[in-house]
């Protein structure tokens, strides 16, 4: 009997806690050979979605970083280490990927058209 309640409860907050906590992509990101940086966290507002805030330097050199806003939103799991959501640049809201290299560096590609952009970013 108490196995089965055990089970029960495993089973409740495992349906309680979003597989997007448990993301790889979940973190502190810094722009490899950039100035950009981000932390990725589950979105607020919709459940099973991964977003991205923007972090800038401090003023004045001081030390660690300001969030800038959402600069990815959407971010769901398409196929292995591959993500797809959009990528939001002032106005403009645009379709983004992001593609696990290793469990240190991501890779996003940002496409206008034909035209695509990639960046790298390291933990």
């Amino acid at each position: 009997m108490w196995m089965t309640k055990l089970m029960l409860m495993t089973a409740a907050l495992a349906e309680a806690l979003p597989l997007t906590a448990h993301s790889p992509l979940v973190g502190v990101w810094t722009e490899i050979d950039g100035p950009g940086a981000a932390r990725i966290v589950p979105c607020a507002q919709t459940t099973g979605q991964l977003c991205a805030i923007g972090l800038a330097r401090r003023a004045n050199g001081q030390p660690g970083r300001v969030e800038t806003g959402i600069v990815l939103s959407g971010l769901t799991l398409i196929e292995s280490n591959r993500w797809r959501g959009t990528y939001h640049d002032g106005g403009r809201q645009l379709p983004a990927t992001l593609r696990l290299m290793s469990p240190r560096v991501v890779e996003m590609k940002v496409c206008i058209l034909l035209f695509c952009q990639s960046a790298r970013y390291g933990r």
